[in-house]
């Protein structure tokens, strides 16, 4: 048996004669080196089962010996054990293992000890000795199976290789080195009808495409020079159906060792998969497309964005001149009143749309009076048709029910956004909006349609295939007169069907208008009384008029709000009314001074810092705290609504806020907490 190798590394002579004393074996070979460079030059030459390093070593030590050896892969996993006399053996331990010692030996050392602990990696090395040499034996056996097995293979190879060319579902053959085919498989035979002998030589080409075969030609003699394989794509004519149908064609060069004995050929139909790449051309080219139709639609988002906010900043600045009349202040509050208005419908519209790609447009039906929903509509509208110079009619076509079971908010974005493009298309002349009741059949739910008809410049059909698509506009240019998101119609069509309706266009002429249609599901008409006017119902008079009051006085409202800003603005409107406002700057803040006030009211923001309204309203309702809260917030998604209401609050306004509808909402809540408090018990007179 060949000896083991042991590394003895010590710089000091009689430290080497001590180790070679203590492990002298016949069965090691003890190698010794004086220095750490003269180890490493011997871990390069020879397999060691276990490394005796001292640590202590002049030039280099045993440490950064040690740590060079762990780099080698060969010698990665060399056992080194170290070996100091040094009184700071901890330090050195600790060291030691750091860079990879399996083990540490005090000096002076115990003989035994020594012996033991290099028998110990003697044996390990040994036994991996033993298993590697069993791994090559036991690889020189899988060798020589291999080698068996491929020779029972070829034997059996060519006996099976006619069957198995004939079972598969493609077109195999064989051609000699100068490229006549001399050998088909029997699907050729199933799909061309034509036996060996009809397609042997060049007769095979009389199926292929007339246009392909030159292709096929070419690769042939450029491909037998080189004797490299090729492949390209022909048609093929199938007997059964007399079509051509796509193949792949791959042809490989067959060697006996060096010199090229054939060529084997596979014929894959490939029909299918050219349709398939079809339709994902088709698919990318429309997927540009829609890209194309976003960029341009942000592009112009970012106008219809940008415009009205520098209006706005444009005009705060000039509210803030000192120089400006009252009345230029009043027309500068004006012009970014509209403005703002404008900011948020496009707001509106987006959140909308990104209701509509998720799945989540949800419609809240409730009991409607179509008299004073159309008198809003045309107070609202008129102010912008008049500055146009534009007539607004409101007609009724027979009669129409005055209350329906639909979305009131949404029937009147619909519209406004109806009248309000057919106002912004039409140079001249009137708006005429047609109301009218129809029920197709007795099955059918009734509905409340609604004829919007504007003098614009009409649009040809073309366009109105592309009117409903969000995203797009008729007039995409940069010159365009017209602005716009190019939301409101895909929306408004979007809407009327949740609403069990339609959005349509009825008729368009080009010079003279358009006239689009709106139907809602009216829902049940039972003791619905129809007029055939939209003139609103004479009301008796009061006994007496409304005392002009302030709405809120009296009231202790605490505002939690980290905006400065919005804490001016709101503050500003609840005094207005009357109301008395306390401020916290954020929820941590508004839920002690919710705990410690007498507050009717709290006002409640969403997104603050140190605690968020959620956790404000959770901590105060868990805390037994009683009293209304409002949800401030921006986000105005449905779920964020429900979200609020799910964990306490009395109700939930989106900003920006409205003046009114804070003021109306607060007076409401207020009267109901006053309802539900319990009455004073009266003092007994005494006995």
């Amino acid at each position: 048996m060949r000896k083991i190798n042991i590394l003895l590394v010590d710089d000091r002579a009689e430290g080497l004669v001590t180790l070679e004393a203590v492990l002298n074996s016949p069965e090691y070979n003890l190698v010794k080196a004086a220095s750490g460079q003269e180890a490493l030059a011997h871990v390069l030459t020879k397999d060691f089962a276990v490394i005796l390093m001292d640590v202590q070593m002049p030039e280099m030590d045993g440490f950064e010996t040690a740590s060079i050896i762990k780099q080698r892969e060969k010698s990665r996993n060399t056992p080194i054990i170290f070996m100091t006399a040094n009184s700071k053996a901890d330090h050195y331990v600790s060291i030691g293992y750091s860079v990879g010692a399996v083990d540490y030996i005090l000096k002076p050392f115990d003989p035994h000890i020594l012996k033991s602990k290099v028998a110990v990696f003697v044996d390990l090395y040994k036994k991996n000795s033993q298993l590697q040499d069993q791994t090559e034996f036991l690889r020189d056996i899988e060798r020589r199976d291999r080698l068996r097995t491929l020779r029972e293979l070829e034997m059996e190879g060519r006996r099976r290789y006619q069957n198995l060319a004939d079972a598969i579902p493609q077109i195999i053959f064989r051609a000699s080195p100068v490229g006549d085919i001399d050998y088909f498989n029997q699907y050729w035979l199933q799909y061309t009808g034509k036996s060996i002998e009809e397609s042997s030589g060049k007769l095979w080409k009389n199926v292929v495409h007339p246009k392909d075969y030159p292709c096929i030609e070419e690769n042939w003699k450029s491909h037998k020079l080189s004797q490299k394989g090729f492949e390209c794509e022909c048609r093929l004519r199938q007997t059964r159906t007399g079509e051509f149908r796509w193949h792949l064609l791959r042809v490989v060069p067959e060697f006996n060792l060096t010199e090229l004995v054939g060529w084997i050929g596979v014929i894959t139909d490939i029909q299918d998969q050219k349709a398939v790449q079809q339709e994902l051309l088709l698919a990318k080219t429309l997927a540009d497309a829609a890209s194309e139709t976003k960029s341009r639609f942000l592009a112009n988002m970012s106008h219809e964005i940008r415009t009205p906010l520098g209006v706005i900043l444009g005009f705060s600045e000039l509210l803030m001149d000192p120089k400006s009349s009252h009345q230029e202040k009043l027309e500068s509050m004006g012009i970014i009143r509209r403005n703002g208005q404008q900011l948020s419908k496009i707001i509106d519209e987006i959140l909308d749309l990104s209701k509509v790609e998720a799945g989540k447009m949800d419609v809240d039906k409730t009991d409607i009076s179509v008299l004073d929903l159309f008198e809003g509509i045309k107070a609202f509208m008129n102010l912008p048709a008049k500055e146009k110079g534009l007539e607004l009619e409101f007609h009724v076509d027979g009669k129409i029910p005055t209350k329906i079971h639909s979305s009131s908010i949404r029937l009147q974005q619909i519209l406004v956004n109806l009248i309000g493009n057919g106002i912004k298309f039409s140079p001249k002349g009137k708006i005429s909006v047609t109301l009218s009741h129809t029920q197709l059949s007795e099955t059918e739910e009734p509905r409340l349609c609604v004829k919007v008809k504007d003098s614009g410049p009409g649009l040809t059909w073309a366009q109105i295939e592309q009117l409903f698509q969000p995203f797009t506009q008729v007039d995409t240019s940069m010159t365009r007169k017209h602005g716009g998101t190019g939301l409101g119609l895909a929306l408004s069509r979007t809407l009327a069907r949740a609403m069990g309706g339609d959005l349509t266009v009825s008729e368009s002429n080009p010079g003279e208008g358009c006239e689009f249609v709106l139907s809602v599901a009216t829902g049940s008409l039972e003791k619905v009384p129809f007029v055939d006017s939209l003139e609103p119902q004479k009301k008796p008079l009061e006994k007496q008029e409304e005392k002009k009051t302030l709405v809120l006085k009296g009231l202790n409202i605490l505002l939690v709000e980290d905006s400065p800003d919005n804490q001016f603005l709101v503050k500003r409107f609840l005094t207005m009314e009357g109301a008395t406002v306390d401020i916290a700057n954020n929820g941590v803040e508004g839920v002690s001074k919710a705990r410690a006030g007498e507050h009717d009211i709290v006002l409640m923001d969403i997104q603050m810092p140190e605690l968020d309204g959620y956790g404000a309203i959770t901590q105060l309702r868990q805390g037994g705290y009683k009293k209304p809260i409002v949800a401030l917030t921006a986000h105005g998604m449905m779920e964020e609504r429900q979200r609020c209401l799910d964990i306490g609050s009395n109700d939930h306004l989106t900003k920006p806020v409205n003046r009114v509808a804070l003021i109306k909402r607060i007076h409401e809540l207020s009267e109901e907490a006053k309802l539900q408090q319990p009455e004073a018990k009266l003092p007994q007179p005494e006995a």
